[in-house]
């Protein structure tokens, strides 16, 4: 493990309410900056979130409990939000430097299985039937973990599996486990019962949206369960919001609603798209997004904009507006 009081990763925390500190850690790529939660428990303390699996980002974090003057085994509990790099990535070095129990959604860890061992076959299908030209004998596609490669070395297994609304008992602290699926299957919030802070990962973010994509192992509506989770994130009482990214802010309703809104405006934007025609994801993507797609050497946000759009489109088709025929082995949407 880095030893505690490396000076070449000085400590970046803030304390934002009684026992619960803002840890800052170093990302490779935008967003620059993770904020994981260190939270006093009294008897042991409570990990939300591990940064990437990268030695600065570990240097960090052992900065982090030198200046609080917390030994790293008194970090009892690891809860994930979900199973992004920069969320769980370091977890594998999480359980062999301190060995606390880990907690997580099973949704996150079928995930986890499935990152770990896929290969680029179901990726180019699904992106061909979106509409995406892939060539096809692609020579370059890459493998989900060679998307991720050194920054997620995780866990594939966990000391207790999340339920939604279950309250974990550590020390004095009561978290009760929040379900909110959307940005991944087994996304979770967790809310401090008593100090009412609410722990949003990237499910409530204060000045960006999450992504939320339909990919080849589904769901196949989670652009639906996104914003079924922001009204029931909606309907919790909190004074602090604690996310992933960006600073800490109160009236989480607010940012709720703005959330649900913008989506909602951009699937109308989609629909008014298709009233043109038929067309596929792929298609929509180009029109909604230009400027993704105006650097042809940036596949990757192309990628993920043609994923964020089958979403707004599933999302209308489950609701009747759109249907959806196949066409030589491409899936075309149109206004009912």
């Amino acid at each position: 493990m880095t030893q505690p009081g490396d000076e070449e990763q000085p400590a970046k925390t803030r304390e934002v309410a009684r026992g619960v500190f803002e840890v800052f850690l170093p990302l490779p790529s935008k967003p620059t900056i993770i904020n994981v939660w260190l939270i006093d428990c009294g008897d042991g303390w409570a990990l939300v979130d591990t940064g990437v699996a990268r030695e600065e980002s570990r240097a960090a974090f052992a900065g982090a409990l030198a200046a609080l003057g917390v030994a790293p085994a008194d970090v009892t509990h690891l809860l994930a939000t979900h199973h992004h790099p920069d969320h769980f990535g370091a977890s594998r070095a999480y359980r062999d430097e301190i060995g606390g129990r880990i907690h997580i959604h099973p949704a996150e860890l079928e995930r986890i299985a499935y990152t770990l061992n896929a290969g680029p076959d179901d990726m180019v299908r699904h992106s061909r039937r979106n509409g995406i030209p892939i060539p096809t004998q692609p020579t370059d596609a890459p493998k989900p973990m060679d998307v991720w490669a050194a920054t997620f070395q995780p866990v594939t297994e966990a000391d207790h599996l999340l339920t939604d609304g279950e309250v974990l008992q550590i020390g004095r602290r009561r978290l009760q486990v929040i379900w909110t699926p959307g940005h991944t299957p087994g996304h979770c919030c967790f809310l401090d019962l008593d100090d009412r802070l609410l722990f949003v990962g990237d499910h409530l973010l204060p000045r960006i949206t999450p992504h939320v994509g339909v990919y080849a192992t589904g769901p196949e509506n989670p652009l639906g369960d996104f914003l079924a989770s922001q009204e029931k994130v909606a309907r919790l009482d909190a004074r602090l919001v604690c996310p992933a990214h960006g600073g800490v802010y109160e009236d989480h309703r607010h940012r709720a609603r703005q959330l649900i809104r913008h989506h909602e405006a951009r699937a109308a934007e989609m629909k008014d798209v298709l009233r043109a025609g038929p067309a596929s994801a792929y298609d929509v993507a180009r029109r909604v997004f230009r400027w993704v797609f105006e650097n042809p050497n940036d596949r990757f946000q192309a990628g993920a904009a043609v994923m964020e759009t089958l979403a707004h489109l599933e999302m209308l088709r489950a609701r009747g507006e759109l249907r959806r025929d196949e066409r030589d082995a491409v899936l075309f949407y149109e206004v009912r």
